[in-house]
């Protein structure tokens, strides 16, 4: 502990002038204008209003335009952008209407790669909505497109501590481009939305804009460099929407039912299956801000599959969830810190010890799809409280490799007080039972304080209990974070009890206690050749229960980003790891004892916004009894405005004096775009340590808004089969869905 006082004490010196006002101050600190000077006027009207991208109709006269500029985050740190965008909004008694002029002095420069819906807009032009239709400063809806009308949405809780981009909206958008620059024109019903009641209310706003030819990132109200990207989501900045007359509640019942058709063949057990199923979900509001969901025989067919990974570590990794049904309100079930809004670059955090609740131990066993029964969800809000409360029911199972699952229920419960401006305490609730006597329960409480936009304490505390208790069961965590113009600060401590074992929740490692501190101190030059140049100290030490180091790291990174976006990055690493045990990695065994070395890191990535981008990373050094090398190549281009390819390749190799194992991992998505409502979607990948290869090919059409057509092909081979061609699964399934919104 001495040691690690000695570590932190010159951080810790410097946490008065992080939070004295004048720190990291610049001339830019000084704008009169700020979100709370900004108000939007929302216009009624009764004409009729087509959603064609041109803003041509009587009723977008009487609106009133907001004409000032925008204002930048980067390259100049909230100065005015350098096109205008002009901005005005309607609603009837159905919708809320956005229609914008994106003014562009060379209308030739405008760029896009992307039409498929929930694309990614990193390569584009774009423009974004947020709306925090609650005004409690911490929640929105975003809406998002480009110059084609491809749409994005997504879900934001908490200043953007949870963003679920596989929200799936009704809303209709078009784009058109003229001499002007590109118009854009957005209708979003009310019924797609939770909102306040009242007459007359007022919603947040804030939009974003990106210019791609001149690097700009623009906001309507002005979100300061320091807080980086995710800053707009801090809903204390954002503008006014004022005016808003929102509809009466009435029946708002919706109702989707699916049909499958296929076939799949599983080759170890020569079994072939014709498949005929369906089912379908119910979702009912209660109120304009309560849902209620009911799934009966959930599917996830159309799914991505996982991404390959070569795990060359003594550690567990976490993957994505994928599927609709859990990313639905998953923000509401969010436990603990996560990752705050903000921060250039430690405002995320670097990965997480613990995850008390993660939807993928549900209809996933070791990386296999259990069938479902179904289940069903409430969530929303009351007032000041967030409630969610989610009960699921698996099937009994016999895997393809003979391996049994039980049926088994999973329920979920949460509940969340706000107070303050942008601050909440929570408790969190899990029961996992197959039988009385086998189960698995778990309960914790977090917090999250946001003193400023800049300034956030967070944490949580959380107990697991099984059949045979006893023994500590303990878990929690606590961190502090300070996002200035200049500096950036965290400082977090994680305890994890051996025995600890949330079974739906995930652990990277159990047995420790982890102190760890960042601080990146970042100049902005914006002169011809570099935007900005940091330098990041970041230090992780960890214990056992025991107070016997396990872990220490000392990492000293530099990024540099340079006038044309590309970013250049190095860093030396000292490790020191202590192993109690023996252990193993891919079967080497790894003697117990102590063991120092440093690594070094280099990465290049370079601009998205063109339509040849990609990175390159490369790392090697020592690592326990041996070294480690690691090469990572990505390239994304756009081969037309309808093709796109996004390659990977990694290669690792570990060299240890018992053995040593090298892994390459390849990987390609395929993606083109008919229109905006059909795309195709080719992924395969070869991961050659675990002599395996995937491919998927979805192709979805969508005929009418959260209505699919879909055609799912899954190819998967393992070279350790002796099967046919080593072929382990395969499955050809056609799915439709479709909607109906009362």
């Amino acid at each position: 502990m001495k040691r690690l006082d000695k570590i932190l004490s010159p951080l810790l010196c410097l946490l008065p002038a992080v939070l004295s006002p004048a720190a990291g101050q610049t001339g830019s600190d000084s704008l009169p204008v700020s979100g709370a000077d900004i108000i939007i006027q929302v216009s009624t009207t009764q004409k009729p209003v087509t959603v064609d991208g041109r803003l041509d109709e009587p009723a977008w006269r009487d609106a009133v335009p907001y004409l000032d500029y925008f204002f930048q985050q980067e390259p100049l740190d909230r100065a005015p952008s350098s096109q205008k965008t002009e901005l005005r909004v309607l609603q009837d008694g159905a919708y809320i209407y956005f229609g914008a002029i994106c003014y562009e002095q060379d209308p030739s420069q405008i760029f896009a790669t992307v039409k498929r819906r929930d694309g990614s807009f990193l390569s584009d032009d774009a423009f974004e909505l947020l709306i925090d239709t609650f005004q409690d400063k911490r929640n929105s809806f975003a809406f998002g497109t480009n110059p084609f009308g491809a749409k994005i949405d997504a879900i934001i809780s908490d200043e953007g501590n949870h963003i679920n981009k596989s929200w799936d909206c009704i809303w209709y958008c078009k784009t058109s481009v003229d001499e002007r620059g590109w118009i854009i024109e957005i209708a979003v019903p009310f019924k797609s939305l939770k909102y306040k009641h009242g007459e007359t209310v007022d919603w947040g706003l804030n939009i974003t804009r990106e210019i791609k030819h001149s690097k700009e990132v623009t906001y309507l109200a002005p979100i300061p460099r320091g807080l980086g990207h995710n800053g707009k989501f801090k809903g204390s900045l954002f503008a006014t929407l004022r005016g808003i007359r929102p509809p009466e509640s009435a029946l708002n019942l919706e109702v989707q039912p699916y049909l499958t058709s296929g076939r799949s063949w599983l080759y170890e057990t020569d079994q072939r299956d014709n498949e005929l199923g369906s089912g379908f979900d119910i979702r009912y509001k209660f109120t304009p801000q309560l849902n209620f969901d009911f799934s009966y025989q959930t599917d996830f067919a159309q799914a991505e599959a996982d991404e390959e990974i070569a795990n060359l570590t003594r550690f567990n990794i976490n993957l994505k969830e994928k599927r609709e049904f859990f990313l639905e309100s998953a923000g509401i079930f969010n436990f603990g810190g996560g990752q705050s809004a903000g921060g250039t670059l430690v405002g995320a955090r670097r990965g997480e010890s613990y995850k008390l609740f993660e939807s993928r131990t549900i209809g996933i066993h070791d990386g296999r799809k259990v069938p479902m029964w179904g289940g069903a969800k409430l969530a929303g809000r009351a007032g000041r409280y967030s409630l969610g409360v989610m009960n699921m029911q698996s099937k009994h199972a016999i895997l393809d490799d003979t391996t049994t699952v039980p049926s088994t229920n999973f329920t979920v419960a949460r509940l969340k007080r706000d107070f303050l401006t942008n601050s909440y305490v929570g408790m969190l609730l899990l029961n996992k039972q197959s039988n009385p006597d086998l189960y698995s329960r778990t309960v914790g409480a977090d917090y999250f304080l946001a003193f400023t936009p800049e300034v956030i304490f967070n944490g949580s505390l959380a107990r697991s209990f099984v059949p045979a208790g006893g023994g500590n069961h303990w878990a929690g965590e606590t961190r502090f974070i300070v996002n200035k113009e200049w500096i950036d600060f965290q400082a977090s401590y994680t305890h994890l009890d051996s025995l600890f074992d949330p079974e739906m929740g995930f652990i990277q490692r159990g047995n420790i206690r982890s102190y760890d501190a960042i601080l990146a101190l970042t100049k902005w030059l914006n002169n011809g050749v570099l935007r900005s140049l940091s330098a990041v100290k970041d230090i992780e030490y960890k214990t056992d229960h025991h107070n016997t180091l396990v872990r220490r790291e000392n990492r000293y990174n530099f990024y540099a980003t340079l006038a044309s976006e590309d970013k250049l990055f190095f860093s030396v690493h000292k490790l020191h790891e202590y192993l109690p045990f023996d252990d193993e990695i891919r079967e080497i065994p790894i003697a117990a004892g102590g063991y120092t070395g440093y690594h070094k890191h280099v990465r290049f990535n370079s601009y998205r916004g063109r339509k040849f981008s990609g990175s390159l990373s490369y790392r090697w050094g020592a690592l326990l009894d041996g070294t480690t090398t690691s090469l990572s190549v990505t390239n994304q281009t756009k081969i037309s405005n309808s093709f796109n390819i996004d390659l990977t390749y990694k290669r690792e190799e570990l060299d240890l004096s018992q053995g040593s194992v090298t892994a390459n991992v390849i990987g390609g998505r395929f993606i083109y775009s008919f229109t905006t409502e059909l795309f195709a979607k080719y992924y395969v990948q070869w991961n050659d340590a675990d002599r395996h290869f995937s491919s998927n090919l979805l192709v979805d059409y969508i005929f009418r808004p959260r209505c699919h057509f879909y055609f799912v092909f899954n190819d998967n081979r393992d070279r350790n089969l002796l099967t046919r061609n080593h072929l382990r699964d395969r499955q050809v399934l056609l799915k439709l869905t479709y909607l109906w919104n009362v």
